[in-house]
């Protein structure tokens, strides 16, 4: 068993018997083994666990943080008693095919592998709640929200069967996650099928509550299928109840056979007849009484929507994908603005043959006004990761406080101060939120406060011991002259009195030698400690600035990234001032890049990037017409630099003979972090590198000291990414222990 020590966080290996003592070989602290292989800190693969966040039909989900690029993940591990049988074979399978699509509403998968038996897939780690969550608070949505998810909904699910024939097979609200930005992601790809690979004894896998008829007789599936679960929940949505309950799965089935769900129309829930048949259509029985496919769905959703939203135009189109929530904000604007246009004109009980219905009226303004507190309710409820994390704040800015304090106490000794801001360091979790974030900094510049007054005290002292010299090197010369001058004023005197005051002067004179030249060695053995404290100074600062700046612009966290900038260069001095903004400047320069290629850049829409037309824009995806094979995305980066500069040029003239530039950028994007061409023109960029790197080969030593064949192909990665750059031999001589022992 892999876990990591709860004190010093060293990766550990053991075959010791679980929940036996166990002493860290790196900190030396007793701890214990975890009572299973899935407990917080154990170690799958490349991520250790922290804590169990669900449970699919198959598998466990757990939040976890992936080693080799400190990020948060959502791990689905599949169920022990589903190994070594077909099922993991076929969630590998259609795990790493479901990996390949990339879709902002579908959670993307980042590996896929199997260790020591246990079959994983990691998934990006949503920041946000479950359509379940959602529905076990609000016990019902609105009509107009709840087709606002649907409709996204069934466009993860057209793409994904338009790309690689993906059948989903356990759509429900569990596996449909409402980010806090309000984008709607689709998750669990775990069970997707390929329908080529449908065969007779294939196992019958999906929710039962969800599925479809033909998913329970196990005959071959199509989208219709991913079509009836989908209208499962959006029943769900409306009503606040499933259309089919009973105690045991072959009620359930018998149900789905045979029963016929009240129409949601007939509960007296203001559910527009509309609605209420595109929720029956896509429930039939059949396969073939429902819609075709998703895009037609999706087009009658569409239709629908520009009744039921209290703006239509504030409707998504067909294939365009909806990246944040309905703004309701605007949508009761819009409605308020009908109204007050209505009530300038004559009601309908003065003009002949019109009717207006009193309980219409009201049902659409609690449309509009019905979400609101709730969303207010959950915006507030999303800011946060964690239930603990207002807690864990509170926490460590009360700590953070009292630091402060005892900073202000000029009795305090910085030494035994420095040793509680570094305690108080290592409580900080991984993933901070923004509050955390700015704590944190403000903690780590009064270490480097109390690191600078530490060496303050020691640099005093020294300043001191020169300060006595020169004041006895003044003394002495003072009695020099003095002596000078009574031996000039004597000079007529005896012979042997002017002997004496000679020896006495020549004695003043050596000693006065004596002591230059150890006031001239102190003050240089002085200014070469200052000298080299200064560069450990701003060693220490840089390389701490800019492995944070590497991690922000990765996660694409623009803004905070030229913040810390900005603030980091109010606390240093002047001469640094060209340093910092030439990377604010190039951090601005990515922003407005990647931005260029975000949502409702329309100045590209039509426009041919390598001989196909762009169709939308949206999150850093191009979609774009392939001929005879539909429409095709991929990141704007995916494509050739000529064929990204050919573009830009004709939008943005300003990169007109800057093609370099600009191909240095897009590597950077596709993460080849330490390429020739990113520096070329930026020399700056080498402090980053070279601070990464460094960052890097300190992990691996780390790993080195419990595991050395890990830690061995951790560095011959490395220096595989660093192979023909000028950072190899940097890298080579900081892990030169570690190779040497190879």
């Amino acid at each position: 068993m892999r876990f990591r020590c709860p004190f010093c966080l060293s990766l550990l290996e053991t075959s010791l018997e679980n929940n036996t003592p166990f002493d860290c070989p790196s900190c030396g602290r007793k701890t214990f083994v975890p009572k299973s292989s899935f407990e917080p800190d154990c170690v799958i693969d490349d991520f250790v666990i922290r804590k169990k966040i669900g449970r699919g039909s198959i598998g466990t989900v757990y939040k976890a943080v992936q080693l080799s690029l400190e990020r948060e993940v959502a791990l689905k591990i599949l169920s022990p008693e589903l190994t070594n049988t077909n099922v993991t074979a076929d969630f590998l399978r259609e795990a790493r095919a479901a990996a390949k699509l990339i879709h902002t509403n579908l959670v993307q998968a980042f590996a896929v592998g199997e260790e020591n038996g246990v079959c994983f897939m990691a998934m990006n780690y949503i920041n946000g709640e479950s359509l379940k969550a959602k529905l076990l608070r609000e016990g019902r949505m609105s009509v107009d929200e709840s087709l606002h998810i649907v409709q996204q909904v069934a466009e993860a699910l057209h793409y994904a069967w338009q790309e690689a024939k993906l059948i989903h097979r356990d759509v429900k609200p569990d596996n449909i996650m409402i980010t806090t930005e309000g984008i709607v992601k689709l998750t669990d790809l775990g069970l997707a099928i390929n329908q080529s690979e449908w065969s007779d004894d294939m196992d019958i896998s999906g929710s039962p509550t969800y599925m479809s008829p033909e998913q329970f007789a196990g005959e071959k599936l199509d989208p219709r299928s991913d079509i009836y679960s989908l209208g499962i929940t959006l029943y769900q949505m409306l009503s606040g109840e499933l259309p089919f309950k009973a105690e045991t799965v072959h009620s359930v089935a018998q149900q789905h056979f045979s029963d016929t769900a009240v129409p949601l129309y007939e509960l007296g829930l203001d559910v527009p007849l509309k609605v209420s048949n595109l929720v029956k259509k896509m429930m039939e029985k059949l396969p073939e009484d429902r819609f075709r496919d998703t895009e037609t769905l999706i087009k009658e959703i569409w239709s629908i929507r520009q009744k039921t939203a209290a703006n239509k135009y504030l409707v998504p189109d067909v294939h365009t994908i909806s990246i944040a929530r309905l703004d309701y904000q605007l949508q009761n604007k819009s409605a308020q603005k009908q109204e007050n246009e209505q009530a300038k004109t004559p009601s309908s009980a003065q003009i002949p043959g019109k009717h207006k219905s009193r309980r219409d009226w009201l049902f659409w303004s609690m449309v509009a006004i019905f979400p609101v507190p709730f969303i207010i309710l959950a915006v507030s409820l999303l800011s946060h990761p964690s239930e603990k994390e207002p807690g864990e704040t509170a926490f460590l800015e009360d700590r953070i406080a009292m630091l402060e304090k005892q900073l202000a106490d000029p009795n305090m000794p910085p030494a035994a101060l420095s040793v509680e801001a570094t305690k108080l360091m290592a409580l900080f979790p991984e993933k901070r939120t923004h509050k955390q974030e700015d704590l944190f900094l403000k903690l780590k510049n009064q270490i480097i406060r109390l690191d600078s007054a530490e060496k303050a005290i020691e640099f005093e002292e020294k300043n001191e011991y020169v300060k006595s010299l020169e004041s006895q090197l003044k003394e002495l010369l003072a009695a020099k002259a003095g002596n000078d001058n009574k031996m000039s004023g004597e000079i007529k005197n005896s012979e042997s009195r002017t002997k004496v005051a000679e020896n006495t002067s020549a004695g003043m004179a050596g000693r006065i030698k004596e002591l230059e030249d150890k006031i001239t060695k102190q003050k240089l053995t002085f200014a070469a400690e200052i000298s080299r404290q200064q560069a450990l100074y701003e060693k220490y600062w840089k390389a701490d600035l800019l492995n944070d700046l590497y991690v922000q612009l990765k996660e694409q966290d623009y803004a905070r990234a030229e913040g810390r900038l900005v603030y980091k260069r109010s606390l240093q001095g002047k001469e640094y001032n060209a340093w910092f903004n030439s990377y604010i400047e190039w951090v601005r320069h990515l922003h407005d890049l990647d931005d260029f290629f975000d949502a409702g850049k329309s100045h590209v829409i039509g426009k041919n990037i390598e001989g196909h037309r762009i169709t939308m824009i949206n999150d850093g995806n191009v979609f774009f017409e392939v001929k005879d094979s539909g429409i095709k995305s991929c990141k704007w980066y995916d494509f050739s630099p000529q064929g990204i500069y050919e573009l830009l040029q004709k939008v943005k003239p300003e990169l007109a003979g800057k093609q370099k530039t600009l191909e240095a950028d897009i590597s950077w994007f596709k993460g080849y972090t330490f390429s020739p061409a990113l520096i070329e023109g930026r020399p700056f960029l080498k402090d980053l590198c070279l601070a990464v790197i460094d960052s890097q080969a300190e992990s691996i030593l780390g790993i080195a000291v419990y595991d050395k064949n890990q830690a061995a192909a951790a560095a011959d990665s490395l220096l595989n990414v660093l192979k023909n750059t000028e950072f190899a031999p940097a890298a080579k001589a900081r892990l030169g222990t570690l190779l040497s022992a190879k």
